[in-house]
């Protein structure tokens, strides 16, 4: 982002004026790069689903009540012209964009919705929630297509590769995987994290897969045999900071 969205606060403590009632947790730009989706809210109180015009940085579109908690995960269908949230009230919401109308919910998830993800030809939508499972669902129908449940903690970020079935996830139990949608099959595993990993990304081409999580390290790896490139650590602190603590 190159610029703050919302009316101008006269100073930081003045919140009245802002377009948020509480924290922003996720972001999704359309595919023309015209507009940006917003997700947050109050935990337990309030889910804020809200459409910017990104040339003027305006108020588009508000979803009146679209979830009762926090949005944790936005995606626009690849021709723009829906949206689908996935929110700590369990749900998965699908709204078209121009009406702002819900289309349809999706419920299955029995804990949180961390992030959700629209198949690149628009006939499913994956989910990954706090439940430590992994959702595909059907979207003309509403009905849920899979459930890929092989982690031990929570799933934090998924994404379709692509216009493929695979998808790239990541979790809470320390993995990075490559599973396939249409049979739940596991393709490959990203070995090298050692702690609580909170988002993964991977290219089009399948060709680099990335991840970063609680140890602080971005990991890139090549995308078809899972073999890792290079990382980026945080930087340490210069030596003689070391040296004058240590005295």
């Amino acid at each position: 982002l190159i610029a703050t969205l919302g009316p101008a606060p006269e100073n930081m403590l003045d919140l009245a004026k802002s377009a948020f009632v509480n924290r922003v947790v996720s972001l999704a730009f359309s595919p023309d790069g015209k507009l940006l989706a917003t997700g947050g809210g109050e935990p337990s109180r309030s889910g804020e689903l809200i459409l910017w015009n990104v040339e003027t940085k305006a108020i588009a579109r508000q979803f009146v009540d679209a979830h009762s908690d926090t949005v944790f995960g936005i995606d626009f269908s690849r021709d723009g012209k829906q949206l689908v949230s996935g929110a700590a009230d369990k749900f998965v919401k699908q709204f078209d964009v121009e009406t702002g109308k819900l289309i349809r919910s999706f419920e299955g998830h029995t804990h949180h919705v961390l992030d959700v993800s629209w198949k690149g030809d628009g006939s499913r939508i994956a989910s990954a929630g706090a439940d430590n499972a992994i959702k595909v669902w059907n979207v003309e129908t509403g009905e849920q297509h899979r459930t890929i449940q092989n982690y031990a903690k929570q799933v934090t970020s998924i994404q379709y590769i692509g216009a493929s079935d695979n998808l790239i996830s990541c979790s809470g139990d320390k993995t990075v995987k490559m599973h396939r949608s249409n049979d739940g099959g596991n393709t490959r595993n990203f070995a090298g994290p050692t702690d609580f990993v909170y988002a993964t990304a991977c290219t089009r081409d399948e060709a680099i897969v990335v991840a970063g999580g609680e140890d602080g390290i971005f990991r890139v790896w090549n995308g078809t045999n899972a073999q890792e490139l290079f990382k980026f650590e945080p930087p340490k602190p210069p030596a003689d900071n070391v040296q004058a603590k240590a005295n």
